[in-house]
């Protein structure tokens, strides 16, 4: 991939009524010219255990690290979004994750956590946009 590209991988989740939607987003930085991500979104029932849910957005980053490390030989940053400050519900979850090798947690840029905080809060404008986007060219097919 080169030595110009940076991978960031990390998680958010936002509750809506009854579901809690988490993003895992990957973002592929190139340089100084930009950066471009991918992501995934899954709904779960809404668990009333708040810490759970903040465990499981570092979950979901640590397994997503899993599989594209063993895939692909390049470096690969993880990016947690907990605070290590005692009065944060976050702030015990650093200690959970810190001891994985090429982890940071809030505090300075954080590319992934805030693609993935941006797609859970804009999620329905986005797909939106894409299935009107998809609609208006649907007399395009693909052979």
């Amino acid at each position: 991939m080169g030595n110009n590209v940076s991978i960031f991988i990390g998680s958010d989740s936002q509750v809506y009524g009854s579901i809690v939607r988490y993003i895992t987003a990957i973002v592929y930085k190139y340089g100084n010219r930009g950066a471009h991500y991918i992501f995934n979104m899954d709904e779960v029932p809404r668990m009333k255990d708040d810490f759970l849910r903040l465990y499981n957005e570092g979950s979901r980053t640590v397994e997503t690290y899993e599989i594209i490390s063993e895939a692909i030989p390049v470096n690969i940053l993880m990016e947690f979004d907990y605070a290590n400050i005692k009065k944060t519900l976050s702030s015990p979850l650093v200690g959970a994750f810190k001891g994985w090798p090429n982890a940071r947690f809030k505090g300075g840029e954080m590319f992934s956590t805030k693609a993935a905080d941006w797609i859970c809060r804009n999620y329905g404008e986005i797909t939106s946009d894409w299935n009107k986007e998809n609609k208006a060219n649907s007399h395009l097919r693909v052979a």
